[in-house]
Formats: structure tokens, C-alpha cells, sequence
């Protein structure tokens, strides 16, 4: 799941200027004042102009510098905009305005590491100065932010926790705090607060969801579904019970229902909102699991028409393209999600590019991909497999039997058994393609292929009597390519 970072607005000090400690002299009020209302008008160039006119002549001034960094910060400066929350920060390390505003700064530029410590550092100051509650608001939730997007969940929870005592009432900070404890592993601890929030908003699908996700980690399936069907009992909009629809779906679905029950909440809580990506991607990958591979692709192509950077989306389109043998359009789609996917979603990704690219004739294309693959999941007879096709394609047949002996070996179906034949064949180990063809058309007599392969192997071991009783066979079988070698 992709993470979403709640947008934190500078805190905008208008009239910070008039507050701070001795007056100024008037024609740097004047300028002062001229600046401010050009950045209020969005005049931001020339609110730049007239706020560094008043640093050049006192550079020490708080308003001119706090001007002048929301400013380039509006503008998307933000380069400018740091060095200038840096300024405030050295010049009046005791004011809280510098410090979270150069931590948004930070957030916008991605550095949640520095961001945290400056988010930190601005609720240092603030509590120092018994700023109320409300105020220090957005700092707790931008400092738990940066820890979550660090992948720290508890440090996140330890902040929120913090927050949710300063302000007891706050239904988001309660919120905020559920998610992080569920997220660190600390679900029970989380129940309360997801009570409160329920207790005030019974319908709230985030609430109910991190509910649901509690019950279902403890067991209790049963629990968690009850506790959804009172949340869609109180829901009126067509998106809160969209969002409702598609948890229970899903918690079904992880509780062993069956796949047409989970479908069909899946159908109705696309119904309800066709503008939500992640229901049409799980309804595609359901209908993938029943093998409606025309309708998983269908479900799959809305998803992506609605977010077509998902890489999951990706996964499900070539997959289902694979599938329908629709082998081009499988090539398009597994090279972009091999350029979004990683981990276990990645090698997939390549796989699916190695095997559409095999059925597209880009046969070394297939080997790289594939040889990845192998790389990191070493126990994957698919891939094997496929690579083992791709090499014998390059007429690498050395290598095409070695890679069909790994798959043979880690899966041995009479399918990769022919293949490991024909590449022994295609090898000159004609004693060792004997023995596959053997015991193929001794499992499965009506083999005609089998029985054809087996007479050459016959033939190049000397034994053209064999031979040809083999071909004969074949040709009875109706395989015509060994008329001409019976008469």
C-alpha cells in the first residue's frame, strides 16, 4: 500500500511581524507591510523583490526573512525557500515558526529524515512556549508522517500518542494513532481509539477497516464482519458504502469464503463507486483466480484507466493478456511494471516479460529476463522452463538442457520432459533422449511427437530397425512428418 502524506500548509504568520520584540523603523514597516500584501495578492516575484530589499538592510529582521521563504516557497523555490527557514532558525532558534516551516520545506524536497528532525525541533520550542494544543497540531501529525514514510511505525504511534493526550477530543489525532499502532503490530492497543472515532462517526470506512483488520489478526472473523455490517447499516453515501463493501470483501476473502461471495460484494461496491482503482484491481485478480480471464482483463483495464502507474495493475494486465494468449499486448504490459515492481511483484513482472518475450520471437530478451528471474528465485521450475525454450530457440542447446533439467528436475510434468528430449536431441546426446522418449511414450502411448523424437534417437544411435517402428508408430497416430521416413 502506498503510503499518503497529509499536506501541511506553512503556518502563515501574516501579522507575526507586528509582534515581534522593537519597533521598526517606518520605511522598513512600510516595506514590511507592501511585501506582505504583495505575497497575499500572489505577487510572489515582487513580494521576493520588496522582502530581500528589507534583508539587505537588516538582516536580522524575522519578518523579512519568514516573508521571504514563504515566498519562494509559493513559488516553488524551495531551494530558497530552505535557506531561508535555516536563516530563521539560526537567527531565532526560539521561534516555533522557523522550524516547522522548514520542515515542510524538507517534506516537499523528500528529505523525511531532516524533516523529522526539524518537526521535532518545532515541537520542542512550541511546548517550551505553551503554545496551545491546536497550534502544535500539525506538527505532531507532520513529525508522525515523516516517521511513517521512514518506515518507522512505533516512533510514529510514540508521537501520536502524544498528541492524542494533548488533545483528547481530536477524532483524526485518535485516527492517525489506530493506524500507526495497527501498522507497528499493536492492534489491541488500537481498539479504543477506533471505538471513539466509531462512536461519533459509525460509518467512517477507515475506522471500521483498521477495526476489521484487528479482529481478523486475533481471529475472530466473524467479529469483524459484524462490525462492518453496523458500519453499512449507518453509511448513506454511495462511497463510504463502496469502501465498506469492498473490506468485508476482502476480509471474506481472507477468512476462506467463497470466491462468488467475494465477487459479488466486489461487483457491488464497483457499482457504487466506478471511480475507485482498487476495487476493479481485486475484482480483475478474483476473476483471474476462477480462471474468467476475459473478465479479470476487463476489471484490470479499468483499474487502469483510473491509476496507470499501479504496478499491480500492470501485473494483472499481462498476466491476464498471458493468459488469453494475447502475447504483444503481455510484452507491453510486463516491461512497464518490471520498471514500477519490486520485490517478489518484480521478479513476476520479469517473468511474465520473459515469456512474452519468448512468444514474441525477442528471444534474447527472453534469456536476460529469465536468467534474472532464476537469479533470485532459483526454485522456480517456470521459469526454468521458459528460459530453457528461449536458449533452445538461440540454438544454445548446451544451455537449453541444463535449464530444462532444472525445471524437469523441480517440476516433472511430461510437458517439460518432451521439451528436456528434444534439447538432448538437439544437443547430440542422443543415449539420454532415448531414455526421456522411452519413458514418455511408455506412460503415454498415443505420444505421436514422443514416438517421432524416439525414432531419431533410435536412428542416431544406430538402431534403424527401431527406428523406424518408432516412426511407424507415430505415423499411425497420424503424425505425417514420419510418412517419409516409414517407406
Amino acid at each position: 500500500m502506498k503510503r499518503v502524506f497529509v499536506g501541511l500548509l506553512l503556518v502563515l504568520w501574516v501579522l507575526a511581524w507586528a509582534q515581534s520584540a522593537g519597533a521598526q523603523p517606518t520605511d522598513l514597516s512600510a516595506r514590511i507591510q507592501s511585501a506582505y500584501d504583495a505575497l497575499n495578492a500572489g505577487r510572489y516575484d515582487l513580494a521576493i523583490q520588496l522582502f530581500e530589499d528589507v534583508v539587505a538592510l537588516d538582516y536580522e529582521n524575522f519578518e523579512a526573512h519568514f516573508g521571504l521563504g514563504l515566498a519562494d516557497y509559493r513559488l516553488g523555490n524551495l531551494r530558497d525557500a530552505l535557506f531561508e527557514f535555516r536563516q530563521l532558525t539560526k537567527l531565532f532558534p526560539e521561534r516555533y515558526e522557523g522550524w516547522y516551516n522548514l520542515a515542510v520545506v524538507h517534506t516537499r524536497m523528500g528529505d523525511w529524515q531532516e524533516a523529522a528532525k526539524a518537526f521535532a525541533q518545532a515541537l520542542a520550542v512550541g511546548l517550551k512556549l505553551k503554545l496551545a494544543p491546536e497550534d502544535l497540531k500539525p506538527a505532531y501529525l507532520g513529525l508522525a508522517a515523516a516517521y511513517e514514510t521512514l518506515g518507522n511505525e512505533k516512533k510514529a504511534a510514540e508521537v501520536l500518542r502524544q498528541a492524542a493526550e494533548q488533545l483528547p477530543e481530536d477524532l483524526e489525532v485518535a485516527l492517525r494513532l489506530a493506524r500507526a499502532l495497527v501498522r507497528s503490530g499493536q492492534g489491541d492497543e488500537a481498539i479504543p481509539y477506533l471505538y471513539k472515532v466509531l462512536a461519533k462517526e459509525r460509518q467512517d470506512p477507515t475506522a471500521t477497516g483498521l477495526l476489521a483488520d484487528v479482529y481478523l489478526s486475533q481471529g475472530l472473523p466473524d467479529r469483524a464482519i459484524r462490525e462492518l455490517d453496523r458500519s453499512l447499516a449507518a453509511a448513506k453515501d454511495a462511497r463510504v458504502k463502496a469502501r465498506l463493501l469492498h473490506k468485508k470483501a476482502l476480509v471474506l476473502e481472507a477468512s476462506g469464503a467463497s470466491a462468488q461471495e467475494v465477487l459479488k460484494l466486489l461487483e457491488e461496491s464497483a457499482r457504487l463507486d466506478p471511480m475507485r482503482w482498487s476495487v476493479f484491481y481485486d475484482l480483475g485478480r478474483v476473476r483471474f483466480g476462477l480462471g474468467a480471464y476475459g473478465n479479470a482483463l476487463a476489471a484490470f483495464q479499468k483499474a487502469y484507466a483510473l491509476n496507470p502507474e499501479e504496478s499491480r495493475i500492470l501485473l494483472g494486465l499481462a498476466a491476464s493478456y498471458d493468459a488469453l494468449g494475447r502475447h504483444d499486448k503481455a510484452y507491453e504490459m510486463a516491461r512497464k511494471a518490471v520498471q514500477l515492481a519490486r520485490g517478489d511483484a518484480g521478479e513476476e513482472a520479469l517473468f511474465l516479460l520473459g515469456k512474452s518475450a519468448y512468444f514474441t520471437g525477442r528471444y534474447s530478451e527472453a534469456v536476460d529476463a529469465l536468467s534474472r528471474v532464476v537469479k533470485a528465485r532459483p526454485k522456480d521450475a517456470r521459469a526454468w522452463l521458459w528460459l530453457g525454450l528461449a536458449r533452445y530457440a538461440l540454438e544454445d542447446y548446451g544451455q537449453a538442457v541444463t535449464a530444462l533439467e532444472n525445471a524437469y528436475r523441480l517440476s516433472p510434468d511430461p510437458s517439460t520432459r518432451v521439451n528436456l528430449g528434444a534439447a538432448y536431441l538437439a544437443a547430440r546426446r542422443f543415449a539420454e533422449a532415448e531414455q526421456i522418449f522411452q519413458a514418455v511414450v511408455s506412460q503415454d502411448p498415443k505420444n505421436a511427437e514422443a514416438w517421432y523424437n524416439l525414432g531419431w534417437a533410435l536412428k542416431a544411435l544406430g538402431r534403424q530397425a527401431e527406428a523406424r517402428r518408432a516412426w511407424k508408430e507415430a505415423l499411425e497416430l497420424g503424425y505425417e512428418p514420419a510418412r517419409a521416413l516409414v517407406r
